[in-house]
């Protein structure tokens, strides 16, 4: 149903007779329904009877009490993990109580639009609506609203992991609770604060909280709710018992304690989304203690209460843990079919729901919560293919071990971004051999006792495995980053050749024998920082041997020549020090050579603003577009920019600046960012880098890792558009080999720091 958006009007009868009468005493009882079953957990029931109240109250024509119901309506949705629905009935009831300018209803309202949006990626909006909902309630001394929203509050911190600003959320949710006679937010606190003093470190206090939540949690009538603390409880004490060896099996007990009290509660009150909890996590307790035939029968009844439930945010986590289970038995077929489900189920639901269901501090990345789950599968798959004989069907599992990891990748960009649209730009993965013969694609899949490397050649998938480690592959990635940008210093040799031996040395003598010329690196996690034109064999740099580019993933790029017979060029750019940042004086250089090359709009220094970027892209269709301005990638997506004279341009509003021209099937070939830097180790950061051109709307970027203020960058950036005019047939990873190569061999610029950052990122061609 739709609830209208314009303020009812507030001049009805305050008593009513007849027929509003009728209806607002139907309504009550519609309430009442839906109150009992949000007790028991049946938030289905409980939407229909709130939906039924709502619609009694608004024929009623009275908007205090649709509010009411509108807002547990909502709050079922969340339940139920219906965010955008949730979001949905919010956003229509925000001006109702607007309209009514009731300050108690207007705080209950921002508090729960606060509360759906931590899970919908408007982390900013939603710490608004939550820190207004506070206030205001604070001021009118309405503890209940309070409460809640400094708990929610606190789930936020804890998703950016702030805890000691979690913490004193917590503390005061739990004191505000108690004074309005709250139990159960007061139990629900607690819980959560217990959960992030375990996060911090604060073991003592952590066990002290939670045992302070059962207790609180005992009080309670049972409901849906009370099984929840214990729940969450539960989870602290076995996280207290795994990360504290001082504890003996007195916490394991209580974890076991707190469930078995949750799944009688659940069980009686016929909650089974709890009650699939409560005996799901206590067969991950059986998982830890190798009890594996305990932890499958319990494993197995979680799955198919879920199943009942039809909850699948519960589902896909006891399918997952069926999968390990039945590995650890060593029945890797059945395991793999119990990924394959989780996978699936996961992949239904990962927009609209909650992952952090029953876990009140769970990662707050899709990578922290889900990634494992990809990168599992994607591991019994490679070691299945082991004993196939068959090669068609070896074929047939590298391709779907990538593509499990592939799935990830395009979550972790829209996780990222915070935005759903990323995916716009996916495409049907072309052959790499049938767009270039000469052109070889890396597949890095790092795992914990291996690393395994798909390389696509001669129209077949080649498998390699290198015994490094995911853990060592890390480190050396991250040492590697730092000493790099040290132009002082050599010590980058020894990572370099490391990760070379790792690497590229297993799959040389297949690159040598296709004639390969050019590599496209898919890398995961810490190797996305890192310029991989920089590996070196003991005399040359990879990039001496191949021109290099790198894409976040095989979905994300469409590899299509750049036709070059007209090229339509916009250039941005600062050389004066504005805003507390440093001036690039190299920059008029590297605007004049290429105004020499395409010509081109430009915007320059005081120009550069963001209304005059707005209408340029106005003006007519572009093919490249040059920003040559200082750039940060943070590992929050809304604090990454690209500094304008007058303000910093956000990649939200790159993208809704380029995002038509792709509308019009005429995206940017090429977006340069040529004074951007990430922060060396912070690998979230270097997947923003790696994803800008998607976000953007173009078909690929020409970036940097680091800014080196230096002529020398300038003079790439100049050889490598130089380049790129020459021959009309050039790829756009060649031309920036050939610049590279040119750098490199003065000997002014022969250290990585100086040619190294430099990355062609998505379509190559």
């Amino acid at each position: 149903m739709s609830f209208v958006r314009r303020v009812l009007p507030i001049y009805f009868l305050l008593t009513c007779t007849g027929p509003a009468a009728d209806k607002i005493s139907k309504a009550k009882l519609q309430v009442e329904a839906a109150r009992e079953c949000v007790q028991s957990g049946a938030f289905e029931k409980s939407v229909d009877c709130w939906r039924k109240a709502a619609d009694l109250y608004q024929q009623s024509n009275d908007p205090t009490e649709l509010i009411q119901a509108n807002l547990g309506l909502a709050t079922s949705y969340y339940e139920l993990g219906r965010i955008k629905l949730a979001l949905g009935i919010l956003n229509d009831t925000l001006p109702i109580a607007e309209g009514l300018k009731e300050a108690n209803l207007l705080a209950a309202v921002h508090g729960e639009l606060g509360a759906v949006q931590m899970l919908s990626f408007q982390a900013g909006d939603a710490e608004a609506n939550l820190n207004a909902a506070l206030t205001t309630s604070r001021q009118l001394k309405n503890h209940q609203v309070a409460a809640k929203a400094a708990m929610n509050l606190g789930v936020l911190e804890t998703y950016r992991g702030d805890f000691p600003a979690a913490i004193a959320y917590y503390e005061e949710a739990t004191a505000l609770a108690e004074q309005s006679g709250q139990t159960a937010i007061a139990a629900k606190s607690r819980a959560n604060l217990a959960a992030a003093a375990l996060q911090k470190g604060d073991f003592s206090s952590a066990e002290t909280k939670a045992k302070a939540a059962v207790a609180d949690a005992i009080k309670l009538p049972d409901s849906h709710q009370k099984c929840y603390v214990l729940i969450n409880a539960s989870r602290t004490f076995n996280g207290l018992f795994l990360k504290a060896p001082s504890h003996d099996n007195q916490m394991r007990l209580k974890a076991f304690e707190s469930l078995k009290i949750a799944g009688d509660i659940a069980e009686a009150i016929g909650d089974r989304v709890a009650l699939s909890y409560a005996i799901g996590y206590e067969g991950e307790l059986y998982e830890q203690e190798r009890r594996f035939a305990e932890a499958l029968q319990l494993t197995r009844r979680a799955v198919f209460l879920a199943q009942q439930a039809k909850s699948p945010d519960c589902l896909y986590r006891w399918e997952w843990q069926e999968g390990r289970l039945l590995h650890a038995q060593k029945e890797d077929g059945p395991a793999i079919a119990a990924y394959r489900r989780a996978v699936a189920i996961l992949e239904s639901i990962r927009h609209d729901v909650s992952l952090h269901y029953g876990n009140a501090i769970a990662a707050s990345t899709f990578r922290a919560v889900a990634g494992n789950l990809y990168f599992e599968l994607a591991d019994l798959i490679l070691q299945a293919t082991d004993s196939e004989k068959e090669a068609g069907k070896v074929q047939q599992m590298l391709l779907e071990a990538r593509n499990q990891v592939e799935q990830l990748k395009s979550a972790e960009l829209e996780d990222y971004f915070q935005d759903a649209c990323v995916n716009l730009l996916k495409s049907k993965v072309k052959s790499v051999e049938a767009v270039s013969p000469t052109t070889a694609l890396l597949y890095i899949i790092p795992l914990p006792d291996r690393t395994e490397l798909l390389v696509s050649l001669n129209g077949e998938l080649k498998r390699i495995k290198s015994p490094v480690t995911e853990a060592e592959l890390t480190q050396t990635a991250h040492e590697f980053r730092i000493n790099l940008e040290d132009r002082t210093s050599n010590l980058y040799l020894e990572q370099s050749q490391k990760l070379y031996d790792w690497l590229i040395r297993p799959i040389a003598p297949l690159l040598d024998k296709a004639k390969i010329d050019t590599l496209v690196f898919v890398p995961d996690g810490a190797l996305r920082g890192v310029p991989m034109a920089a590996l070196q064999d003991g005399s040359k740099f990879l990039v001496q041997k191949y021109a290099i580019a790198v894409t976040p993933g095989l979905t994300l790029m469409a590899p299509q020549p750049f036709h070059r017979d007209k090229i339509d060029l916009i250039i941005n750019g600062l050389s004066e020090s504005v805003q507390g940042f440093e001036s690039l004086p190299f920059v008029n250089g590297e605007v004049a050579s290429l105004h020499k090359l395409y010509g081109g709009r430009e915007l320059m220094n005081k120009d550069f603003v963001l209304d005059k970027v707005r209408q340029q892209f106005t003006q007519g269709q572009c093919s490249i577009v040059h920003i040559a301005s200082h750039g940060h990638f943070d590992s929050d997506a809304k604090k990454t920019f690209l500094l304008t004279f007058d303000s910093k341009l956000t990649l939200n509003q790159l993208e809704q600046m380029l995002r038509p021209s792709q509308f019009k099937d005429k995206p940017i070939e090429l977006l340069t960012l040529s004074a951007c830097q990430t922060a060396a180790g912070d690998d979230r950061a270097a997947l923003g880098l790696a994803g800008v051109a998607i976000k953007a709307g173009a078909r690929s970027a020409f970036a940097t890792l680091w800014y080196i203020n230096d002529q020398a960058s300038a003079t790439l950036v100049s050889d490598f558009y130089s380049a790129l005019a020459s021959s009309p047939t050039l790829t756009k990873a060649a031309a920036l080999q050939t610049a590279q190569v040119k750098l490199l061999s003065d000997g002014r610029y022969e250290h990585p720091c100086y040619w190294a950052p430099y990355l062609i990122i998505g379509n190559w061609l």
